[in-house]
């Protein structure tokens, strides 16, 4: 898959899969730092929806999101 698919897929299924699921508009999209995830075509769709989506370190040897949520959660507490 390269990053037009990728962009499409997000076009087709990701809006109407969060309202399916009756996420509503604020809910957190969580991708890794694969290329077709970080390609400008790719994050300029996600700001042109303004969409929030979780910071992922490039450097995660497990990528465990929930460390990184918990690092976000002492900082703001």
């Amino acid at each position: 898959m390269n990053r037009a698919k990728y962009r499409e897929i997000l076009d087709e299924n990701l809006l109407q899969s969060a309202q399916d699921l009756r996420l509503g508009q604020w809910f957190t999209f969580q991708q890794d730092n694969d290329p077709k995830h970080t390609a400008k075509i790719t994050q300029e769709w996600l700001q042109d929806k303004s969409l929030n989506v979780l910071e992922w370190p490039s450097r995660s040897p497990d990528l465990n999101s929930i460390k990184h949520l918990q690092r976000d959660l002492k900082i703001t507490v």
